[in-house]
C-alpha cells in the first residue's frame, strides 16, 4: 500500500508511504550509494532477507540481483543521484515512487505512465531501462510483492505534474499491493 499525504518533507511536499513488502526492493536502490563508497555486497543481505518474507529465497536473490543491475544502469544514465529516504524507511521520495512506477509499468513500456515516469526520472533510453525493469518485475511477480501501476492522472497528481485533481484509488488487498491516494 502506498499512501500519499501533503505533510512537507525536506525533499518535497508529498510523502509516499510504502507497503512493507516494497521497502526491501527500494532498499536495494537506497543501498547503492553506500555500496559505491564501500564495495561490500553484504550490505544487500538485509534487503534480501526482508524479501524472503514475501517470496522464496532464490527469488529474493533474483530480485536483489536484477534491482542492482537496474540501479547501476539508472545511475549511469541519469548522471545524478536519486533522492532517497534512509534504508528501511517506509517513507518514499518522489524519485523512489517514480522508480517503482517505472518498474511496474515495464510490463507495458510504451504506456503513457511508463513514458511519464521515465521523463520524471530523466531517463534517456527507455528501451534499455524497460528491459532491465521488466526482468526485475518478472522476479517480483513470482513473490507476494505486487506492483500495481498507477494511472497517468494518479501519477501526475502525486508527482505534481500537470493540473491538480483529486484522485482516490482503493484496491482489495488480496496480496501485498499499492493503494494510491491523493487528497
Amino acid at each position: 500500500m502506498v499512501e500519499v499525504s501533503s505533510i512537507p518533507f525536506a525533499a518535497g511536499p508529498v510523502a509516499v508511504l510504502l507497503h512493507p513488502s516494497v521497502v526491501p526492493v527500494i532498499d536495494v536502490f537506497r543501498s547503492l550509494n553506500r555500496l559505491e563508497d564501500h564495495y561490500d555486497l553484504a550490505m544487500l543481505d538485509g534487503p534480501e532477507q526482508a524479501l524472503s518474507t514475501y517470496t522464496q529465497a532464490e527469488t529474493a536473490k533474483g530480485i536483489v540481483s536484477d534491482a542492482l543491475l537496474l540501479a547501476f544502469a539508472l545511475t549511469r544514465q541519469r548522471g545524478r543521484s536519486f533522492i532517497h529516504r534512509p534504508v528501511g524507511s517506509r517513507h518514499g521520495s518522489l524519485d523512489e515512487y517514480s522508480l517503482l512506477t517505472l518498474i511496474g509499468a515495464s510490463r507495458d513500456p510504451s504506456s503513457e505512465v511508463a513514458l511519464e515516469a521515465a521523463r520524471y526520472l530523466d531517463i534517456v533510453s527507455l528501451d534499455f531501462m524497460a528491459a532491465l525493469a521488466g526482468d526485475l518485475v518478472r522476479q517480483i511477480d513470482l513473490g507476494a510483492v505486487a506492483f500495481e501501476v498507477p494511472g497517468l492522472s494518479e501519477f501526475r497528481a502525486i508527482t505534481g505534474i500537470g493540473e491538480v485533481e483529486e484522485v482516490l484509488v482503493e484496491t482489495a488487498l488480496t496480496r501485498a499491493e499499492f493503494s494510491f491516494r491523493h487528497q
